[in-house]
Formats: C-alpha cells, structure tokens, sequence
C-alpha cells in the first residue's frame, strides 16, 4: 500500500471478508464434478495434430475450465461426422469438406471454429522426380481415402485438364513407404505431414505442387466441429472448450514451448509410429497455418464457407450451396 488512511481498518476487513468468500467460491469449485467431453479425432490413430488438445490436457487448461476431456478415435477417415451424430463423441476435429458434405446429406453438423486458417494440402513426389500437373496423366496417386482428398483432386485434375480416368488413385495406410518402394507416384497430402515424412526417410524435401498452384480452393483444411443438437444443449461446455483450447494452442505455437509440447504427445503416445524428430518437424510446420494474418485463431469467415460450398457444388459433392451460416458458427469462441 502506498498510503494508510483512517478507512484502513474497514478496508482490511472487507478485504478479508473478501477472500475468506472467494476461499469458500474456490472451495465449491473445487469440489464439483469435472464435465466429461469426448473429443473424435478425424484420424484412425494419433498424431502430431493432437497437440493442443494434449497440451490443455497437461498443462491443465481444461480443468480450469471445469471440463476432463478425453480423446478417441474414429474407425476410418470417413467417420468422425457419424460418431458426433450418433452421440458417441461430442466434439470433433473434421475436414472443412466435410461439414458441407454432411449438411448436404441431412447430418445436423456445424462447425465451431477454424482449426488451421489456410489449403496447405496438394501433390507430393521423391526430390528429382520431375512432378508437375502435365506429368499426371496415367500415373498412380496415392489417397487416404477421405473426404477431403476426395474433394480436392478433382480441381486439381481440372487444373491440369485431365479426367478421372487418366490417373489411378491408390489408397493405404502408409503413405511415404509406398511412395518410396515405387507403389505409387505421388502423393496427396498436407505440407506438414509429407514434407517430414519424405524429408526423415530420404533426407532431402520432396518436389510439391500445394494450393492454388494446385488448383485447390484457399480454405482451411481442418476445424473442430459437433452435432447442432449437442451445441444447443451444452452452449457453455463448448465455450468453456474452446477457451481452454485457446490457451493451449497459443502456449504450443510459443517457440520455446514447443518442445515441450512434442514431448506431451511422445509420452501420450509412445506408440504412435511416429518418430521425435518427424513430430518436432510437422508441429514446427503446423504452427504457421494456425493463426491468421492478423495472428487470430479460430476465427471462421462467410467467404471461406461460401468458396468451399461453390467449390464442391462445381464439382458435384454436394447438389445445393447453402448459406454459409447453415455450415459454421463463431458464436462459442472464447
């Protein structure tokens, strides 16, 4: 205190008065039950894409909150969207493609936030392979099959003038190995999931065509998505999420956090497949694409919903363009 006045002994007391309240308020909130909420991934097994969520979890971010979240994983590439449907997840991260696709096909879907703020995703081939869009007619193509890739390669054989049937798409669950053994030519992907691959197993970055050079439509790849039923019943959960996912995905992008944050989801999982130094190289390569030029997370745009519903309409994913707030909602950001 910089100086004492005759109000000095009253303003003690209510100061103590004060803290002995928020004693007892702490106390309360510490003694009620943690919120349970479900977290689908849009992949089979884990990744380096995780970390946010891992690092709320370690770092205690969701706790604050109030809120104990658990991860689980989809069967298949194509399946988050069911899983939040049929209520046995409460919150997803999904493709942007995915949500307009599922709308389209009656699944009561939104989503509740950006989670990467760019198209990062295209084609991908061993250093010195020559790869370009004149070199893909009647080359094998490698595919997760999932809905993004689905949605994508169609601008890109567009752009290139080609159909359908002038490439072979193979789909599998190792993507490098088989590009590498000669399996397939290419690979779809996302720069900061091939680039580390290809880099740790040949030592050299891999020859890429991405976005707009690809021909692909400039919008996220990825957001965080739920069932409109859930979010109409659990308004403050979601707000209470995507707070604390806030505050970890700030704290991982920090420099001298992230290794840390690699070594959170080593520890989470050991088993992975995936090596220390892949997971150090793609979240140092994840980091860039999740905030805006602005340096804002999250944040969802009309144009980017309308580009991507005018996108798969043109290609024929979907039969209608909705407006673009039948996709999205910014209203549960923190």
């Amino acid at each position: 205190m910089r100086q004492l006045s005759i109000r000095c002994t009253l303003a003690l007391a209510l100061v103590a008065g004060s803290l002995a309240t928020l004693g007892a308020s702490a106390s309360s909130r510490a003694a009620e039950p943690l919120t349970k909420v479900r977290f689908a991934y849009d992949f089979p097994w884990p990744d380096m894409a995780l970390i946010p969520v891992i690092v709320a979890q370690k770092e205690g971010y969701f706790k604050e909150q109030g809120l104990k979240v658990s991860i689980v994983f989809p069967p298949s590439t194509s399946t988050t969207v069911q899983m939040l449907t049929t209520k046995s997840a409460d919150v997803g991260l999904l493709t942007t493609s995915d949500v307009p696709v599922a709308v389209s096909a009656g699944a009561p879907i939104v989503s509740i936030a950006n989670y990467s703020m760019r198209n990062n995703w295209g084609l991908f081939a061993k250093n010195g392979s020559g790869l370009s869009l004149a070199s893909l007619k009647g080359k094998k193509v490698f595919s997760w099959g999932d809905t993004w890739t689905n949605a994508m390669m169609p601008f890109v054989l567009k752009k290139a003038g080609l159909k359908a049937k002038d490439v072979t798409m193979v789909t599998g669950d190792a993507d490098t190995p088989m590009l590498l053994s000669g399996a397939v030519d290419f690979l779809t992907n996302t720069t900061n999931y091939a680039i580390p691959g290809i880099v740790g197993e040949t030592g050299k970055k891999p020859v890429a065509i991405t976005g707009k050079k690809a021909g692909v439509p400039d919008v996220p790849v990825w957001v965080y998505g739920v069932a409109r039923p859930y979010a109409k019943k659990h308004q403050e959960t979601l707000i209470k999420f995507l707070t604390a996912l806030h505050h970890a995905t700030m704290w991982a992008m920090e420099k001298k956090n992230q290794p840390r944050a690699v070594r959170y989801f080593d520890t989470a999982y050991p088993d992975s497949g995936y090596s220390h130094a892949y997971n150090v190289r793609a979240w140092k390569l994840t980091v860039p694409l999740l905030a805006d030029k602005t340096g804002d997370l999250f944040m969802q745009t009309k144009k980017q919903w309308r580009e991507m519903a005018t996108a798969l309409y043109g290609i024929g994913q979907i039969s209608k363009i909705e407006r673009p707030d039948t996709y999205f909602t910014n209203n549960y950001l923190p």
